[in-house]
């Protein structure tokens, strides 16, 4: 499939798509200009009805210099009457407006010129009537009617002025018309014309978009298909960013079929979720460092990793592929190929040890051949037509050779065996051979032969069949031979000899052994068999069986004089345990030397059951190590506890003070000659009664009653000890022992608890008269007011002027809210980290109590509130009541104006490991529960400020409440050993996040 053809733009689409951009452009031009023709139109009448409007007003002024009425009331010359000042200022007002409003006008600014001589002469004139109080106008003389004449003839003037500024403004408007009637179907034109345009182009559009997309449905299908039939892993991940836009993990956005054939992983389940929870190997190693960077620098990144997955270990080499909003991972199991690679390297191996094994069996069977003292030769049969073996050709034969015949091997070598040894044909030896190849069945034989040195020697010879062929090993026995004669000798006086030591060794309760070392067989003598409580030969002895006997805690002694034995012929182990029959613990000390035996290595040697006497030196020896331990223990307890022992010889000034004492004091271990006298001089002149009362007291009634006094150390330090002790006898002297603690951060540290204490009684005293205040002596003026506001409202709202009861409004709900905050702080106060009525709640009962609270609100609103199910767990009912409750009454006033608000209540089970946020955990696990609206939102950087206690972010005129809601779900929740905080943002709702203990 071409997949070019969706996204790729062809350059006729470019040309249309530049054509329809000049074009729109032009026609939005247009319609830009006639719509600002048209605003313009309309501030020019909107200007003229406020210059006419002004005009008007100067009618009105000039209007009421005529009224009678208005000129008794200027001529009323009681205090306080400002009727005269007050239009004076009002036409000098209209005055300035009409000058504001006629900047622009020329004509109009020159009319206004002989206006504001006219409104100064009209003033005068005013004032000048004015000066005739009280007096009716009849009987005024002749000037005072000239005065009245000369006012009706400026108000004549102004008139006049004032007709002429209204038809100028009545003409402008009339143009203003006209204009507009000229202009006005031009922007309904353009308008419709750059709809009509709009309306191609987006049919234009959708028909290119609607092709794609059916192009994108069969490339979708074909991908789907592509990845429902591939072998590899392939999932897309978006990275997931912290508030200072790092990435700490990504999110996995799609996963094929491969996840749960290969891994066991459900594509629907693991998808919305972060690679740290269903993929958290990807976090070790340094591999999430490299999907970061495959996402930030765009670059592809290929990994190997080992897995194990549904039990069993897998390898998938995965390529990292950038694209625009995250990436592709493309694993393939290359597990296969892997397992191949180690069997090929095993076998590598194995091939190799077995060839380096072969190279030291050639080198170790040189060195056998060159080491022993036997002649070793390897024949191949030579037969004739009919398949008869006539004689044999030498194939290997080693050195030991030459001293017997004098021969050479290297000479001798593929030479026919008639030629170099011809007596072999002359006796029944060639036919023993013969045999050995015709059957197979080794044969051994005796044979003389006279050597170089014309001696007659014995050889001792072993065939064995080869191929087609024997190899013949034979060894001198001529010594052997002639001590045969010597053996038979010996042996009766050997059954002498071991019939005296058979008796030695049971009187002396010693045994005999004889241990070959080349298989660890071995021969023990009948007394050896008794100590081991069984009777003589009664079982088979090896280094395995016997090692059956020994002590379990000596194997590993056991085990070593097998090993050095085999390797140096002797060891340093000089005996062991043993466990007999009976299930007695015996002590075996042994001696014994190597030699060859019958041509095998062995160890020959006796043992000593030294048993009891081990006994009675062990016994010392642990009392010894108790001591020493002891002392150690003392003496690091002491320093550890800054206690210092001593030991006072009662009725002397002899005493002795341990190490740790002489520190005390500010002086190295026996710094000072210790004394009585001597101590006494460290004692505080203060305490030295004390001190001396203690001795007296103590020697009087040999009783030692715990006391304390102060000590000054060599360093000027003052510290406190606590000494108590006991009599003791030791080597007929009777003796105090003690001890002597530094108690002085003790002391200091009761003192400061004292102080601590103090502090907390003020501050709970303080804090009782709070809650006394807030829950009686703040209400009761409360309940006051609001008695006496029912009153009113009953009795006088309805005589209350308009303005008055809007201010009674406002008494009333200050007074309410001011019993809320008191009710809320009371609340706040109230709350307490006390846990002996923590019980069993289930949150899905507490939330239905809490709807059924709001059920009003909730109705009012048309809130909708979905929820998990949610868990149980310990805590305060009616503490975790008021915590939904706050949370979920918030989320229903702030709501967004005209929307119905909706809230999501959600539960999920987590390891405090997984919890981000950092406070102390009490509990391995936690219940997340989150509470998310859809209300009006808060700035991120307000999310700690709304915890606090009276902080608001709106104005109480926008929302009311007493900013303590909040502060008390803090409180309530770390009440609970848990942590709340909040996400948001402005517009988009809210998410209230806490964590209690599961």
């Amino acid at each position: 499939m071409d997949f070019k053809r969706i996204y790729s733009s062809s350059k006729t689409y470019i040309a249309l798509l530049f054509v329809a951009f000049v074009i729109i452009l032009f026609t939005a031009s247009m319609a830009y200009y006639q719509i600002m023709r048209m605003q313009n139109l309309a501030e020019k009448v909107a200007h003229t009805l406020q210059v006419n409007n002004a005009i008007s007003e100067l009618s009105t002024h000039s209007t009421l210099a005529e009224s009678e009425e208005f000129r008794a009331q200027i001529q009323n010359k009681e205090e306080n009457n400002t009727v005269f000042d007050d239009y004076v200022k009002d036409g000098e007002t209209i005055l300035k407006t009409l000058e504001d409003l006629t900047q622009g006008n020329a004509s109009q600014q020159i009319r206004l010129a002989p206006m504001e001589a006219l409104l100064d002469t009209l003033h005068n004139e005013l004032q000048a009537l004015a000066e005739h109080p009280n007096e009716p106008l009849s009987s005024v003389n002749e000037s005072e009617k000239a005065k009245k004449s000369d006012i009706d003839f400026t108000l004549y003037r102004i008139r006049n002025i004032r007709n002429q500024m209204l038809a100028e403004e009545r003409l402008s408007i009339k143009k203003t018309r006209e204009e507009y009637d000229a202009n006005k179907y031009l922007a309904p034109f353009t308008s419709l014309l750059l709809a009509f345009f709009a309306l191609i182009v987006f049919i234009l559009a959708f028909l290119k978009i609607y092709r794609n997309k059916l192009r994108i449905r069969q490339s979708e299908n074909f991908l789907r298909s592509v990845l429902a039939t591939t072998d590899n892993i392939i999932n897309y991940y978006e990275p997931i960013y912290d508030k200072q836009k790092e990435i700490i993990d990504f999110e996995i956005i799609f996963a094929n079929e491969c996840n749960r054939s290969y891994l066991g992983l459900d594509p629907n389940e693991i998808m919305g979720k972060p690679i740290s929870k269903v993929f958290p190997f990807l976090m070790l190693n340094g591999e999430f460092q490299k999907l970061v960077e495959c996402f930030q620098q765009k670059k592809k990144i290929t990994l190997d990793r080992e897995i194990f997955a549904k039990g069993e270990k897998l390898w998938f080499k995965s390529l990292l592929t950038p694209l625009a909003e995250g990436i592709m991972v493309t694993a393939r199991n290359s597990t296969a190929e892997e397992k191949a690679k180690e069997e090929q390297l095993l076998l590598n191996q194995r091939l190799e040890q077995q060839n380096l094994k072969l190279l030291d069996n050639r080198a170790f069977l040189n060195n056998i051949f060159r080491s022993i003292p036997h002649v070793v030769m390897n024949f191949e049969s030579i037969r004739d037509n009919s398949g008869k073996i006539v004689d044999f050709k030498i194939l290997f034969i080693n050195d030991k050779i030459s001293p017997i015949t004098g021969d050479l091997p290297e000479e001798i070598t593929n030479k026919n065996i008639s030629e170099i040894f011809p007596t072999v044909f002359e006796s029944e030896i060639f036919g023993y051979l013969k045999n050995v190849v015709d059957t197979g069945e080794p044969t051994s034989y005796e044979v003389p032969y006279t050597a170089i040195d014309n001696n007659e020697k014995w050889f001792s010879a072993r065939a064995i069949k080869l191929g087609d062929g024997i190899t013949l090993t034979t060894r001198e026995i001529t010594e052997e031979k002639e001590k045969t004669n010597q053996l038979t000798q010996l042996n009766t006086q050997l059954e002498t000899q071991n019939s005296i030591f058979a008796d030695a060794e049971n009187v002396a309760n010693i045994g005999s052994y004889i241990w070959y070392l080349d298989n660890g067989e071995a021969t023990i003598s009948d007394n050896f068999y008794r100590i081991l409580g069984y009777e003589p030969n009664s079982f088979v002895v090896t280094f395995d069986s016997y090692r059956k006997f020994v002590h379990p805690d000596d194997l590993a002694t056991y085990d070593r004089l097998g090993e050095e034995t085999v390797e140096h012929g002797k060891s340093k182990v000089s005996g062991y345990r043993i466990v007999t029959k009976q299930g007695d613990v015996k002590h075996i000390e042994l001696n014994g030397r190597a030699l060859i035996r019958h041509g095998r290595k062995a160890s020959v040697g006796v043992i000593v059951d030294v048993t009891e006497e081990k006994q009675n030196s062990d016994r010392v020896i642990q009392l010894n190590q108790e001591l020493s331990i002891q002392n150690s223990i003392l003496t690091d307890a002491e320093r550890i506890a800054k206690i210092g022992s001593f030991v006072w010889y009662v009725g002397t000034d002899e005493i002795e003070i341990s190490d740790n004492f002489y520190r005390m004091l500010g002086y190295e271990p026996k710094g000072f000659e210790a004394s009585l006298e001597q101590f006494a001089e460290f004692v505080h002149p203060e305490d030295l009664k004390t001190y001396e009362h203690s001795i007296q007291k103590s020697t009087k009634d040999l009783i030692v009653e715990e006391h304390r006094y102060r000590v000054i150390s060599k360093s000027g330090e003052i510290k406190h000890l606590k000494v108590n002790g006991q009599f003791i006898h030791k080597d007929n002297r009777q003796i105090m022992s003690g001890v002597a603690q530094d108690i002085s951060l003790s002391i200091a540290a009761e003192e400061k608890l004292r102080a601590s204490n103090m502090e907390l009684q003020h501050s709970n005293a303080e804090l009782e008269s709070f809650n006394r205040v807030a829950s009686h002596d703040l209400q009761e003026p409360l309940r006051k007011t609001q008695m006496f506001i029912s009153r009113i409202e009953s009795t006088e709202i309805d005589n209350l002027s308009d303005k008055g009861r809007v201010y009674f409004k406002k008494v009333v709900n200050a007074a309410s809210r001011m019993q809320s905050l008191v009710m809320n702080l009371l609340t706040y106060s109230r709350i307490d980290s006390k846990h002996e009525d923590f019980e069993l709640i289930d949150l899905n009962e507490v939330l239905e109590k809490v709807k059924e609270d709001l059920s009003s609100t909730i109705e009012n609103t048309g809130a909708i509130i979905k929820s998990e199910d949610l868990p149980r767990l310990g805590g305060v009912s009616y503490q975790l009541e008021q915590l939904l409750n706050n949370l979920i009454s918030n989320a229903l006033k702030y709501k967004v104006a005209d929307v119905k608000p909706s809230i999501t209540i959600q539960a999920e089970k987590v390891h405090s490991k997984q919890i981000p946020e950092n406070f102390f955990k009490t509990a391995n696990n936690y219940y997340k529960i989150t509470i998310i609206d859809n209300g009006i939102g808060f700035s991120t950087e307000h999310s700690d400020k709304i915890f606090e206690v009276f902080q608001r972010l709106h104005q109480k005129s926008e929302y009311s409440g007493t900013g303590i809601g909040l502060a008390i779900c803090k409180k309530i929740v770390e009440n609970h050993h848990g942590f709340i905080y909040a996400t948001s943002e402005l517009g988009k709702g809210s998410a209230f996040i806490f964590y209690l203990p599961a």
